[in-house]
């Protein structure tokens, strides 16, 4: 008995010996995951700084390329312009030709008559003034006849230059609107050119566009995978730690011969810990802040939605509307739609919170909380509240 005695203190000596040699190298281990997380962090921390720089660098392409389309629209629309202008001016010119086709057919058709009469007062008739004399009934008659040949000569002579001189101005009209159409014609090369440049200048600008969301969708992967490592070596920590715990209870059970009572005890110490670690998990966003811009936000339900518009009372569109609220509380967010769906910090749709941006791909609203917005909806309802899941939800955005 005394030997069996004597060998149990020895196995429970080997044991505690056993204990405190595993419990220091889980201590160690423990060390050493806490360094593997710093080092994760800071690759973390880097990742979403690069994220922050690429996705400045994509905002500021985007808004040159918002500025190249809205060039390129005034571009298109003068080219369209023009393109009508050049049509009346055809028109125009058509119709000179045809004016000048008549006046020249004018002018061939009574210089024959002319041709005509001369031939058959000086040629046939041999008209001169000897015979009008002759054939006279008396002197008053030579001179009435001699008078009526000569206007019939004035009168072609007149008719003739007429048609000359309408010629003439048809021909200058027609110069003048052959210049003019010249002068559109270039002005249209010019749009042509003008208009091809910016395709290409556009074409660059979305192919850097798209290589920076390349970058950052790779970004956000890398972002991904560390979290993933952090939540990983988190649960590692745990592990070994209750591993841990529950080795040194062992161990001084073992030594003490502890009670139920005191195993009891020193489990609900073992929960507390446990406990707070989990608390150490970080707590996003600002509840605050966020139902303070949503409260704020129904103050205008009621109000007009107006297409590019940002006044609260007066009318906004729905990224008006969103700007205009958080610009209140000093917070500076993008314009569009489309530019505040990809700024700020995205969260998921069931982790959103009261003042977050509700992204529905072309459209935005303000997060109520408890699934319920409140936006800028169309001209016929104007600034109103409904439910989030009302579209289909491409982001959830966060900017305080």
């Amino acid at each position: 008995m005394h030997n069996f005695r004597k060998m149990s203190r020895r196995v429970i000596a080997a044991v505690l010996a056993f204990s405190m040699c595993f419990s220091i190298e889980a201590f160690a281990t423990e060390s050493e995951i806490k360094k593997q997380q710093k080092e994760t962090q800071k690759q973390l921390d880097a990742i979403n700084q690069e994220m922050k720089s690429i996705e400045s660098q994509r905002d500021s392409i985007l808004a040159e390329i918002d500025a190249l389309n809205s060039d390129l629209v005034d571009v298109v629309l003068n080219m369209e312009l023009l393109e009508a202008d050049l049509a009346a001016k055809e028109e125009e010119l058509a119709q000179a030709q045809t004016d000048y086709e008549a006046a020249k057919q004018k002018e061939e058709e009574q210089y024959e008559a002319m041709k005509l009469r001369i031939q058959y007062i000086y040629e046939e008739g041999d008209m001169d003034y000897l015979t009008l004399f002759l054939e006279a009934d008396s002197f008053a008659d030579f001179l009435n006849r001699a008078d009526f040949a000569r206007e019939i000569q004035t009168k072609d002579r007149e008719l003739l230059v007429e048609y000359q001189e309408t010629k003439a101005q048809v021909e200058e009209l027609m110069d003048q609107l052959e210049q003019e159409k010249a002068d559109m014609e270039a002005l249209e090369a010019e749009y042509e050119e003008e208009k091809a440049s910016m395709e290409a200048t556009l074409a660059q600008k979305q192919a850097e566009e798209a290589d920076y969301e390349t970058q950052l969708a790779n970004a956000k992967a890398q972002a991904s995978a560390y979290t993933k490592k952090l939540q990983e070596q988190q649960s590692q920590l745990k592990r070994l730690e209750a591993e841990r715990l529950a080795k040194e209870k062992a161990a001084s059970a073992s030594n003490k011969g502890t009670s139920s009572g005191s195993s009891g005890s020193s489990s609900g110490s073992s929960g507390s810990n446990s406990g707070s670690s989990g608390s150490s998990a970080p707590v996003s966003g600002n509840s605050s802040t966020g139902v303070s811009i949503a409260n704020y936000a129904l103050q205008f339900v009621g109000n007009p939605y107006v297409s590019g518009g940002t006044s609260l009372t007066n009318g906004a569109d729905c990224s008006g509307f969103t700007m205009s609220v958080f610009a209140h509380f000093g917070i500076s967010i993008p314009r569009t739609s489309d530019q505040q769906g990809r700024a700020g910090r995205e969260v998921s749709y069931s982790e959103a919170q009261a003042g977050d941006i509700i992204y529905y791909g072309g459209h935005v609203a303000i997060y109520l909380g408890g699934g319920r917005i409140v936006h800028a909806s169309t001209e016929k309802t104007g600034i109103k509240t409904g439910t989030a899941t009302y579209r289909t939800i491409k982001s959830v955005r966060r900017y305080y």
